[in-house]
């Protein structure tokens, strides 16, 4: 979590992004990743500051466990102080307590962008699907969360301004723009219309652009649709 410090820009991951992208696709397959057409909308996971914290964290918590059909896990949730935005201790289940930065007591509408990457990492424990070192691991958890519809909480908590900076997740900001854009175009969905941070919409489409670019790479130019 970068909070009031430098945030990193560009695609320093494009390479492990892509290859958690194919990833989900052998671990899954087509129909599997088709069944998550529908985004998490910002209906499901809103929080007001006069909500009880305890409460709206578990509703927020249990719409990304709906969302992401595992459906007898349960999750509790719990506040501290952190270095990181969140943490979650993934065992046998079908219980998982996760801790979330104390922070998030007073930024509550950014709680479902942390707890939606956290409660991937279950989904993924899950599938036994993970990637060797904690970077390349978190950066698989990032771009998963992102493909499979909650990815945009993550990018919609960037903020940045000459005075203070936040960012969540380890993806740099055009790079969950990316895979948002990769997911928007397989699904032709626009998540653009859900954004509150305005350099979200910025990484949205610096992302978009590069999405597009793929499709005009070898050997796709030279590809009918089925060999694409």
């Amino acid at each position: 979590m970068a909070n009031d410090g430098p945030v990193e820009h560009g695609y320093p991951h494009l390479e492990t992004v892509r290859a958690a992208i194919t990833a989900l696709y052998k671990r899954l397959s087509c129909d599997t990743i088709q069944t998550f057409a529908t985004s998490v909308l910002p209906a499901d996971v809103a929080f007001c500051d006069t909500d009880d914290l305890y409460l709206g964290a578990q509703r927020v918590a249990h719409e990304l466990v709906r969302h992401y059909r595992l459906p007898d896990a349960r999750l509790v949730v719990s506040f501290r102080e952190m270095r990181h935005a969140a943490n979650v201790e993934l065992a046998a289940g079908p219980e998982y307590f996760v801790e979330l930065n104390d922070r998030f007591r007073r930024h509550r509408r950014d709680i479902g962008a942390a707890l939606a990457h956290e409660v991937m990492h279950v989904y993924l424990h899950r599938l036994d699907l993970s990637f060797p070192g904690v970077r390349d691991n978190e950066i698989l958890t990032d771009t998963a969360t992102t493909y499979l519809g909650a990815g945009w909480l993550l990018l919609d908590a960037y903020r940045e301004d000459g005075a203070s900076s936040q960012k969540l997740g380890y993806l740099t900001p055009e790079e969950f723009g990316y895979v948002l854009a990769k997911r928007a175009l397989l699904f032709g969905e626009d998540p653009s219309v859900w954004f509150t941070s305005p350099q979200a919409y910025t990484a949205y489409g610096k992302g978009m652009t590069l999405a597009r670019r793929d499709e005009q790479e070898p050997p796709l130019t030279a590809a009918g649709w089925a060999g694409r």
